[in-house]
């Protein structure tokens, strides 16, 4: 575990915290970013958390302690240097806030496949709960990169003033499969109780992070297909693990895991997919630069994204399932192989561009709900930035 916060930091940590309690639906406490600008040598692997410990993005919850980036693999050797890279021997150290999910695959695969080290670029990874954990701090240049899930939280920063910009996306929901999913107790199912998604008016709906965070807007996209928003059921703010165990308990009608936890309430028999998929091809996931990385050193930017988007390329047509690549989540998720294996995979968008149409009917969504306190949806140029992928996407023709 990494040592105490050094004296000459803690009161960018106290402002930052400030500025999370001001954005957050929840006061989460802040977590320790790495030392910048300065290439370290990599320690040796530590495990991520356990997957069930590990949230999801856009969860709420306390982040955890920063753990020091798992190593890259030896084998990983670096290929022509791309145009606008540093020159062979240049490192440059970037901080990455992550909380490990296959949902940041392309980054993961970008560090393990040398993409980044051929940019001039060192990522130095930061462990957290929750990626909103970390925005107040890249805000603050106490880190340079977010990966994370997004909500109500991310739009009142922008709002309220925090110097960040969403660059990229990450995983998007699949065309096919369930890697998360609308689950509803087997009970419910087998006698009939709920047959629609019109039936879960008044049930108990479990939601990682509750209301604002990434899975409420799911919810609320799910139930707006049957009329209903989330004011008309129960919201119950539960982890992803303890999900598993209140459908066994009969404690909820309802909830919205993500694999491997799905797989797991599917062996118990408590309760079984329903509705359907969730907007097949959105995604509500991607990468956040704060101004060390949008101004201070925005040519180093566009070098992390030209990894990051190389990476993506290498998970298109199926390959997100190559044994090369299931070797690396479970590296930096610690979730087995086996059952990586098993599950089915989110879809990367080859160009990792911003998903603008539904990160605003996001705000749209939240603002209906009275839970956003925006006359309107802010528009895209106060909270997104293209010009990164689209700089990648030119290097990588």
């Amino acid at each position: 575990m990494p040592g105490p916060i050094a004296g000459s930091r803690v009161t960018a940590l106290l402002a930052a915290l400030v500025l999370v309690a001001a954005c957050s639906p929840t006061a989460p406490s802040s977590p320790t970013a790495a030392t910048k600008n300065e290439a370290k040598p990599t320690e040796a692997p530590k495990p991520a958390a356990s997957p069930a410990t590990v949230s999801s993005p856009g969860t709420a919850g306390s982040p955890a302690q920063a753990s020091p980036s798992p190593s890259p693999s030896p084998s990983a050797s670096p290929a022509a240097t791309l145009s606008g890279a540093l020159p062979v021997g240049a490192v440059e150290s970037v901080s990455v806030a992550h909380a490990p999910s296959v949902l940041f695959a392309p980054l993961y695969v970008a560090i393990e496949k040398g993409y980044f080290r051929e940019q001039g670029i060192a990522p130095q990874l930061e462990t957290v709960q929750a990626g909103q954990d970390a925005m107040a701090l890249a805000a603050n240049n106490q880190l340079d990169v977010v990966v994370a899930g997004f909500g109500v939280a991310t739009f009142n920063a922008v709002e309220r003033g925090l110097d960040l910009r969403i660059v990229s996306s990450m995983g998007r929901q699949p065309q096919q499969g369930f890697p998360t999913a609308l689950m509803v107790r087997q009970d419910l199912l087998a006698d009939g109780q709920v047959r629609d998604v019109a039936d879960l008016k008044g049930r108990k709906v479990a939601l990682a992070g509750g209301i604002g965070a990434t899975g409420s807007y799911w919810m609320a996209a799910k139930l707006r297909t049957a009329g209903l928003t989330l004011k008309d059921i129960e919201v119950v703010n539960l982890a992803f693990p303890d999900q598993v165990q209140a459908f066994k308990q009969g404690a909820i009608d309802a909830g919205l895991p993500p694999a491997p936890f799905t797989a797991q309430i599917l062996r118990d028999g408590s309760a079984d997919y329903f509705g359907g998929q969730l907007s097949p091809g959105a995604s509500a996931v991607g990468t956040v630069y704060g101004p060390s990385l949008l101004k201070d050193r925005a040519e180093t930017g566009r070098r992390f994204m030209t990894a990051l988007v190389r990476a993506a390329r290498d998970l298109q047509d199926g390959r997100v399932r190559s044994d090369q690549h299931l070797e690396i989540f479970s590296k930096y998720t610690n979730i087995p192989v086996d059952t990586l294996r098993a599950m089915d995979p989110y879809d990367f968008d080859p160009n990792l561009t911003p998903d603008v149409p539904t990160l605003t009917d996001m705000q749209q969504v939240f603002i209906a709900e009275g839970i956003l306190r925006l006359p309107n949806p802010l528009p895209p140029e106060r909270w997104a930035d293209t010009s990164f992928v689209m700089h990648a996407t030119s290097q990588l023709r």
